[in-house]
């Protein structure tokens, strides 16, 4: 029964050992998580200043949004709506927000779309849920082209779109 104690030991001393190396690992975190353990993303030098060899980068490079452009914009169907948003461009997409004015009533909208050279592809979704789907062209900082009208309250409608970029 002697000889048993020397084995069982062993596996004693494994077992905490063991248990003291896990306890370590989970207070270490590691550069690629956060405190809690997920997963951060690998920026790969975008969002850092370049550094020479043996230097490190030491500030933020720009954003890649562009800044705020203000966008108004005539709609002309059945009614005369006019739209005006704070616009912002990353790479080829578009987005913002606004508030559109039509018979006296004005609602906020928000805008989502694509640029492609001087093709623009708009939605503009308002608080009643209408949806502008235009399609339009950008000459210098004007803005023309036409559009559909989606809604639940009435049935599709087209229109023209003009308008300019401030």
């Amino acid at each position: 029964m002697g000889w048993m104690r020397y084995p069982v030991s062993i596996l004693i001393l494994l077992f905490l050992a063991a248990v003291i190396t896990l306890d370590a690992s989970a207070q270490d975190t590691k550069s690629w998580q956060d405190q809690r353990g997920n997963a951060t993303p690998v920026l790969m030098g975008k969002n850092v200043e370049e550094a020479e060899v043996g230097q490190e980068a030491t500030g933020l490079k720009s954003r890649l949004l562009s800044p705020m452009v203000r966008w108004v914009l005539d709609l002309k169907d059945r009614l005369d709506r006019s739209v005006e948003m704070e616009m912002y461009q990353s790479n080829d997409a578009l987005f913002g927000k606004g508030r559109i004015m039509a018979d006296g009533i004005e609602q906020n909208v928000s805008a989502s779309g694509t640029i492609s050279g001087n093709k623009l592809d708009l939605d503009i979704l308002s608080e009643d849920l209408s949806l502008f789907r235009l399609s339009l062209t950008m000459n210098g900082k004007s803005i023309y082209g036409d559009y559909h009208i989606y809604s639940a309250r009435f049935i599709t409608e087209k229109g023209i779109a003009m308008g300019k970029i401030e």
